[in-house]
């Protein structure tokens, strides 16, 4: 396996087997990676936001074409945005981080105080 991550692109090319899949990165700042061995063993890395699969990145192409087509009940995971950020899928300190984060943006303005409340709720309900 072999991989290059190019940030200002925001894609991360993945070679297995001979086989290149490029991943859309998202709004993650990548800080290292690792493989879990095994059956089903999978590969993540941390960013921002905690610990992250691959596999939950949106597929920008496989061998340079498009991606094989999506069911039609599949949906790409909304694009991130200050007032949609991506929740990570790792328990209760990355939802505390994403508290923080979202304040931050409450204090430069970007999200109303309602905003920010409503999402605050929102996470907290999850734990």
């Amino acid at each position: 396996m072999r991989y290059a991550y190019f940030a200002q692109a925001r894609r991360l090319a993945i070679e297995v087997g001979g086989r290149v899949t490029i991943y859309d990165t998202l709004d993650h700042q990548i800080g290292g990676f690792s493989q879990q061995q095994g059956y089903g063993g999978s590969l993540t890395f941390s960013s921002q936001y905690g610990l992250v699969e691959v596999a939950s990145l949106p597929v920008v192409s496989v061998d340079g074409s498009p991606p094989p087509e999506a069911p039609a009940e599949w949906a790409p995971p909304p694009a991130p945005s200050d007032n949609n950020p991506v929740l990570p899928s790792r328990g209760q300190d990355d939802l505390f981080a994403l508290i923080e984060r979202l304040a931050e943006l409450r204090a430069k303005g970007i999200l109303s105080d309602e905003e920010f409340a409503a999402k605050k709720t929102e996470l907290l309900s999850r734990l």
